[in-house]
């Protein structure tokens, strides 16, 4: 019994790890395919239009009441649980959201009537109504919570791939996330703002890449489209700039692909990004373009082999011993999957 739960214990850490490199959920309203296939959605409006997201505009203290409509689009009956999630800005620009750690943070908080568990049949839906109340002295923007619905049993582990005798396999965590954006106080008079506090240059392979550092000042969601100049020996290089969604006081760094452009040069560039109501941010100055990293193959095994970068100030056979040593450590946890099954079957 000590083995299994030591083995069980392991298994729980590593799930842990995982979840942790994977903060952020699906953004919008949408469903899960396969047999335990479930939705998410804005009930229709009372003209029958149907939305993507909840929009709703109240002042603080006021509540405002909406539906969502909860579906089983499988084939067995589902127990599901729905939770509040808190609105984020991706890190290169656009909408995620994440599960708070406690009980809910920010405008997420807001939410009442939302966590729940419910137990539907095969196609069947059922309505969910909630309630927003936006605590007084609550600054005049925009905000952005979640209603996030996921499979109330624990998931079980499923096998994702074989190679001889060793099995591979996940715990994969099915969830649908629907945006509540809530404005508080008057659209018209909320300001749209975008700064942009600098730009740098990386080299991605062999490709040189333009970062553009974007901040919503503002109080609405905002995004826009512009465009990268850069004057390299004497010629103009322009590149088109997008931009999704950014929150206000969030920030993204925007990747600008710039082919054109010389690894290992410094050059002046001038960025315009047009938003909101004929509104432009822009920045210029001088921008350095790193060369790419140097790299050799090494040979650290039977069918295996590892990318070394150059340069790097370590001896060639420091880093040999790493990668051997990593090496190792992959057959010894194979070793122990192997170990593990054979004691299950045993």
């Amino acid at each position: 019994m000590s083995r299994r739960v030591s083995w069980r214990a392991a298994a729980a850490a590593g799930l842990g790890t995982l979840l942790a490199g994977f903060p952020l959920l699906a953004a919008g309203a949408i469903g899960t395919g396969g047999a335990e296939a479930f939705g998410l959605n804005p009930a229709p409006l009372r003209d029958g239009r149907t939305q993507s997201y909840f929009s709703l505009a109240t002042a603080t203290g006021q509540p405002v009441t909406a539906t969502a409509i909860v579906s089983n689009l499988g084939r067995k009956t589902e127990k599901l649980k729905l939770s509040r999630s808190l609105g984020v800005t991706a890190a290169n620009g656009g909408i995620g959201y994440t599960a708070p750690s406690g009980p809910c943070s920010g405008p997420s908080c807001w939410l009442a009537g939302v966590t729940r568990t419910l137990t539907l049949a095969p196609g069947t839906k059922e309505p969910i109504r909630f309630t927003v109340r936006v605590p007084a002295g609550t600054p005049h923007r925009q905000y952005l919570a979640g209603i996030t619905a996921e499979l109330a049993g624990k998931p079980k582990p499923r096998k994702i791939g074989r190679h001889g005798q060793t099995a591979a396999r996940a715990v994969i965590v099915q969830q649908v996330t629907v945006g509540v954006a809530v404005t508080v106080g008057k659209l018209s008079q909320l300001r749209d703002r975008l700064a942009i506090p600098g730009v740098s240059g990386q080299a991605i392979g062999t490709m040189p890449r333009l970062n553009v550092a974007l901040r919503d000042t503002g109080q609405t969601f905002s995004g826009g489209t512009g465009q990268a100049s850069c004057t390299a020996a004497g010629r103009r290089h322009s590149f088109r700039v997008v931009t999704n969604t950014i929150l206000p006081g969030d920030q993204a760094q925007i990747a600008v692909n710039a082919p054109s452009l010389q690894e290992g040069t410094t050059v002046p560039c001038a960025v315009r990004i047009h938003y909101g109501q004929g509104q432009t941010a822009r920045w210029s100055g001088m921008v350095t373009l790193p060369r790419a990293a140097a790299a050799r193959i090494v040979h650290t095994g039977p069918g295996a082999y590892s990318v070394i970068p150059r340069n790097t100030g370590i001896p060639g056979w420091a880093i040999a011993l790493i990668a051997v040593g990593g090496v190792a450590i992959a057959g010894v946890a194979v070793l122990l999957i192997r170990m593990y099954w054979l004691g299950r079957a045993g």
